[in-house]
């Protein structure tokens, strides 16, 4: 099973881990287009499991620490 992390480090301050396939991933390209590219947040992967996914989202990113969430439509941490 393969991972995505999704980083907003404007509005929510927040890296938010999802499976692959979940249809707000899409396999890191997200479900919309995105005017405003790398602005507030970008897309992070593919991890090939949970764990990996879990400690890079841990890691700062631009020197700040985001609060780390699980998708609530898919579920990773479930399996």
């Amino acid at each position: 099973m393969t991972f995505y992390i999704y980083r907003n480090w404007v509005a929510e301050k927040k890296a938010v881990i999802h499976r692959a396939e979940c249809g707000s991933c899409n396999n890191g390209k997200g479900c919309h287009e995105n005017p405003l590219g790398d602005k507030n947040g970008k897309w992070f992967g593919p991890f090939e499991t949970f764990e990996d996914a879990k400690k890079d989202a841990n890691k700062p990113y631009k020197s700040i620490y985001l609060e780390v969430r699980f998708c609530g439509k898919c579920n990773p941490e479930l399996d």
